[in-house]
């Protein structure tokens, strides 16, 4: 691009909205890194503080055709995290400290998978942690007798909390309705009924 026929002033003025508009997009595209969905186009989803990469790669042979890997970027160790047979949502913990996989591991199914350092391949899944919390209400039929049952992690609210999603529906569901409910996940604690502003 030429810039010809500018003052000084307005060549000032140019640059720093150039500058601007640039750490702008180096900020946007490092705050996507942190959330991701495969299989896709973009191959990895990185944590936060950049030491980390998640990475998918597919495969014509193998069955589940899909597995996700951890690379430490300072050491150069890779852990497998899982294979899926569908597509996952990846969304990293805003301290870098742990990920959820959201599993959609069927037409009828999302399931989330919690790993947390020290990474050694372990999770928490979070369907039957949900399903244990219910049970202390009697409301584990909105899990085991539904035939269509979605978990999915929205969002970390801290580096510790988690906001769940539950949607649900079948033979335990009043009149065909289905079931919705939001719930929280605290790490190292459990479940409990989220209320907007807690």
């Amino acid at each position: 691009m030429l810039l010809t026929g500018l003052c000084p002033r307005h060549l000032s003025a140019f640059s720093a909205l150039l500058l601007t508009a640039l750490f702008s997009g180096i900020i946007l595209r490092a705050n996507s890194h942190q959330h991701g969905s495969f299989p896709a186009s973009l191959s990895e989803v990185k944590s936060p503080d950049g030491r980390y990469t998640i990475r998918n790669s597919d495969s014509l042979t193998e069955d589940p055709a899909h597995r996700l890997t951890l690379v430490d970027i300072n050491t150069g160790s890779v852990i497998e995290i899982c294979q899926y047979p569908r597509h996952v949502d990846v969304l990293w913990s805003p301290d870098s400290s742990a990920f959820v996989v959201n599993d959609h591991e069927g037409s009828d199914s999302t399931r989330p998978l919690l790993y947390s350092l020290p990474w050694t391949g372990t999770k928490t899944d979070l369907l039957e942690e949900l399903t244990k919390f219910l049970r202390g209400h009697r409301q584990e039929g909105l899990v085991l007798k539904n035939g269509h049952v979605y978990l999915t992690v929205r969002r970390w609210i801290s580096s510790q909390e988690l906001l769940c999603h539950l949607e649900s529906y079948g033979d335990a569901s009043r009149h065909g309705t289905g079931f919705k409910g939001h719930y929280v996940y605290k790490i190292g604690a459990g479940f409990r009924v989220y209320k907007a502003g807690s």
